[in-house]
Parts: C-alpha cells; sequence; structure tokens
C-alpha cells in the first residue's frame, strides 16, 4: 500500500517522512494520554514494523522509527478505532494538544483539564478546513498544578511554549479562569484576557478562524505564516478584535494582576502523591524518550494489573505510570525494573535530551542518539551529579529536541583536522537570564568565537570538540561546576553566569 497523502514538513501517520535508517511515523496522543490496549497495539505495529525504537518526543507523542513500508489500510481503520489516529487524515500533521500529563492526579492543580483536551481535540477533528493551518500550530493548556507547562517552572529548560496558550489561574473572586497567551518565538505573549472554562472551546475556535484567514490571505508564500508572523504583521490587539467578531459573547479583560505559583522542577520524574489519598505517579525516566516494543508492552501491563490502564507521556519524553496503590509502589519499581526502566530522578540522563541527528533526519551534521547515550554512559562511570544539568545535543541549529534555552547545548558541526573532516561539536553553556548580562559578557575577551552563522542566543561559547574527545571534556567541565560552587543548591547556569568564562574556556 502506498502513503495516504503527501508527505509534511511535520512528521504523521499517514505520509511517510524519509530518513536514513526507513521511514519515521509519529502518532499523535491528545495530551500525552495513552490506554493499555493502545500502548499493547503500539507495542505490536512497532515489532510488525521491524522497529526496536518507539520514542516520546517533546510534545508527547509517540514515534517508531525506521519502519520499512506504508501501514496498510487495516492498520490505519485500527488505529482510528482505538483513537490514535486523525479521522480526517489530512488533519493528522497539526501537533498534538499539550497539557499538564498529571492532570485529575496533581494535588495543586486548580482544575483538571482533561476534558478540555478531548474537547478541543474533537474541534480539530470535525473542522476540516483547518488542514489550511501551518503544521506547527499548536494548543497548551496548563491546569496550574506542580507539573504545568508554559513557563511557570523555575528551571528554564522544563518550559514548553504553545502557539495558543491557556494558563489556569484563581482571581479574587475564587473562580478558576485561564489566562490567555500566545506564542511566538518561544515566548509567551500575554493578552491580559481570562477565559471561563466554558468559553474556552469557543474562544479558541475564534483565534483558530482568524489565524486561518490570515493565512488564506497570504496564499502563495513558500511557507504558510506562522503565529509570530501574524502578531508581527498585525499586533496582538488587532487579532483580538479581529476575534471578538467570531465571538458571541465579550472577551474579559483581567483588572487585576493574578499571580502565578510556580510548578516544581523535575516533579515529572520519581514517585509522587497524587491527590487521591493513598495512590502515587511514578515518573519513569526513559534514555532520550526511547523505549523498545517490549518495554512499552511491559508498561501497558504494569498500568492494568496495578494502575487504571492508563500511561501518561510527558512533554520531557518521560512516561507516567499513575494511580498505583502506596503498598504496591515499591513492587512496581521493581517490575520496571526488570524492564530495564527507572522510577526516580537522579543519575545524569535525567535531564540530557537529543534531536534525531544522523540517521534519522536528513539534516542532522552529528548522530546526535548515539553520541548523547555514550556521553551519558561516560558521565555515570566518571561523577554522580546530586542534581540535574540540562545537556540538549542538536544535530543543526534548528535545535529541534528541547524548544526551550539548554544549560549547555551542544551543536553539530565538521571539524577538519590532520586533513580529515570528523563530527563534532560547538559547546555553549548557560541557561537565558532575563537579568543576564551575557551579551556584554562575550565580547571582546572572548578568545572563541561562535560562528556567526551558528549562533545560540543568551550562552557563552566554549569552543568546538571532535565527537570522542566530547565526553571527557563535559565530564571536565560537569567536575569543575561541583568543585567550585558557592553552595550545593548553586545551579549550573547560575555558576557559569558568576564564574570567568576564560577559565571555563580553558577546559574545552
Amino acid at each position: 500500500m502506498a502513503w495516504l497523502i503527501e508527505p509534511n514538513v511535520c512528521p504523521g501517520l499517514f505520509y511517510g517522512t524519509s530518513a536514513q535508517d526507513g521511514y519515521l511515523i509519529r502518532i499523535r496522543t491528545p495530551g500525552g494520554f495513552l490506554n493499555a490496549e493502545q500502548g499493547r497495539v503500539l507495542a505490536t505495529l512497532a515489532e510488525t514494523w521491524g522497529s526496536e525504537l518507539i520514542q516520546v518526543t517533546n510534545r508527547a507523542n509517540l514515534q517508531i522509527r525506521a519502519v520499512q513500508g506504508a501501514p496498510t489500510a487495516e492498520v490505519l481503520q485500527t488505529l482510528q478505532t482505538i483513537g490514535l489516529a486523525a479521522e480526517n487524515p489530512r488533519l493528522d500533521h497539526l501537533r498534538n494538544v499539550m497539557t499538564s500529563p498529571t492532570a485529575g492526579i496533581d494535588a495543586e492543580e486548580l482544575i483538571d483539564t482533561r476534558a478540555l483536551v478531548t474537547a478541543l481535540d474533537a474541534y480539530i477533528q470535525h473542522h476540516p478546513e483547518l488542514v489550511g493551518l501551518p503544521s506547527k500550530f499548536s494548543l497548551g493548556i496548563d491546569g496550574g498544578g506542580a507539573v504545568g507547562i508554559g513557563t511557570r517552572s523555575p528551571v528554564p529548560w522544563e518550559h514548553r511554549y504553545n502557539e495558543i496558550q491557556l494558563s489556569a489561574v484563581v482571581g479574587s473572586s475564587q473562580e478558576v479562569s485561564f489566562q490567555l497567551y500566545l506564542g511566538a518565538d518561544k515566548q509567551l505573549w500575554d493578552t491580559q484576557m481570562l477565559i471561563p472554562p466554558d468559553e474556552c472551546v469557543a474562544v479558541v475556535g475564534a483565534l483558530v478562524k482568524v489565524y486561518l484567514d490570515y493565512v488564506n490571505q497570504k496564499a502563495g508564500m513558500p511557507k504558510k505564516p506562522r503565529m509570530k508572523h501574524l502578531l508581527q504583521n498585525w499586533g496582538g490587539r488587532r487579532y483580538l478584535q479581529a476575534v471578538k467578531e467570531y465571538l458571541t459573547h465579550p472577551l474579559h479583560p483581567m483588572r487585576e494582576e493574578v499571580p502565578h505559583r510556580p510548578s516544581q522542577p523535575y516533579a515529572h520524574l520519581g514517585v509522587q502523591g497524587q491527590k487521591q489519598g493513598g495512590f502515587s505517579y511514578i515518573g519513569i525516566n526513559l534514555r532520550l524518550g526511547q523505549l523498545t516494543p517490549t518495554q512499552l508492552q511491559g508498561l501497558a501491563e504494569l498500568s492494568q494489573t496495578f494502575g487504571s490502564q492508563g500511561l501518561r507521556l510527558t512533554p520531557w519524553q518521560t512516561i507516567l505510570l499513575p494511580d498505583i496503590r502506596d503498598q504496591e509502589v515499591s513492587g512496581v519499581l521493581q517490575h520496571l525494573a526488570g524492564l530495564g526502566l527507572g522510577g526516580c530522578d537522579d543519575g545524569v540522563e535525567a535531564a540530557i535530551v537529543a534531536c534525531a541527528g544522523k540517521p534519522g533526519c536528513a539534516s542532522g551534521v552529528t548522530a546526535t542518539q548515539r553520541d548523547a547515550i555514550a556521553l551519558q554512559d561516560y558521565l555515570n562511570q566518571q561523577l554522580t551529579l546530586d542534581r540535574p544539568v540540562n545537556i540538549h545535543f542538536t544535530a543543526c541549529p534548528k535545535s529541534c529536541a528541547q524548544p526551550s534555552p539548554a544549560e549547555i547545548t551542544l551543536l553539530g558541526t565538521t571539524i577538519e583536522q590532520s586533513g580529515q573532516t570528523l563530527e563534532g561539536y560547538h559547546i555553549y553553556v548557560g541557561s537565558v537570564d532575563s537579568h543576564s548580562d551575557s551579551g556584554d559578557r562575550a565580547g571582546s575577551k572572548n578568545e572563541h568565537r561562535a560562528p556567526e552563522s551558528q549562533p545560540i542566543p543568551h550562552q557563552h561559547y566554549l569552543g568546538e570538540v571532535t565527537t570522542p574527545e566530547l565526553p571527557s571534556r563535559i565530564a571536565q567541565l560537569l567536575a569543575f561546576y561541583q568543585q567550585n560552587r558557592t553552595t550545593p543548591d548553586e545551579s549550573f547556569p547560575a555558576f557559569t553566569h558568576r564564574f570567568d568564562i576564560n577559565q571555563l574556556q580553558l577546559l574545552i
């Protein structure tokens, strides 16, 4: 069987995205919710397709790599029947609806967002005209709990951005509303509008209709315009004014500043208590988001035996196993260990991410997945980190794997050495900081200059190393950090902001 529709810039299910090792198939899982039946079916399909790798993505989708042929009509129909494929194949390219992965079980959440995720996904499925939206169109809903999306985390690398973001807040009336943000260039613009929960679908529908009107006005452009282009061209006020024309009720402007409680860093990992007394969820750290079919099958069985027959995929490429009775947690952890999976937040791999790289992506300069695993193995042998350090491997400047600023960024490159062309990485350190003077400090005193064609904003450039040299150099850098922190709680970004960058460059 041939693919049903023409390939899109983003991977999907009904069309094949070619890579050097076969096709890449992406399965949309609205909200990141996956039930036991769906998990078993996907594990079986991956084996049938000859793939040994299933991967959780940074939008809480599932990807199956190295597929050697198109799915049959029967397989596609099965996936539609169990809720893992769009009813209209032409809508399959749109990004996943993202939400707090602990919706309904988070002791601190202001509102359970699961019903809203279902309603918004249904809106997308039943409006075929939305096929005209750019593939990177995205919706995000934050329930205000300990695990959130958006920008509430004190750890910037956990931030996740969406073009339309609804964040739960409680005002002086003590009623829960959603504050509306619009996302562009990895930042969220506060519209200063509050939306009651029962009006969210109508408001999002109006936002989408105006967005689509704008896209249609720009027909003929090489690429469909994104939200950032709309905001740059029109400005937020004009956009919202046009949105009002599609609504039968007014938008609700904020009359006071509404505080946002910060989320808890790494609360998507390890054993965490639920708001349902006597139950916990286990946040399972996956190496680069990777699972084997056997592991996914095992997780599905654990969720059925000990949980509520459900799994939660997170945008940090981890999996939550919810609704485990507290007295059964230790036994479940043993089962997870038997699957080669961990339910804790220690270890260097807790915050290491990598894009597909070679051979999974045609744009990749380096084999980022292979190199990230090699680095993890080396660091686990050489040192113990008492707090995770976020390291982002990216095989090209597009930085697909992590939309948020990283603490250490490794940008793939080629290096000429002794007449040979070798794979290697540019090394950048320091996370974005609204009070940072990194632009000034990266001035004339820096001996190493970042390539002008490949800048990493808000970070210091330390130099480049070949791939074989990389693990030892990063280990040196992290050991130096641990030895020279002012306190055990000093983060790596704070350390690099305080420390002399020239000394760090000597380690590279």
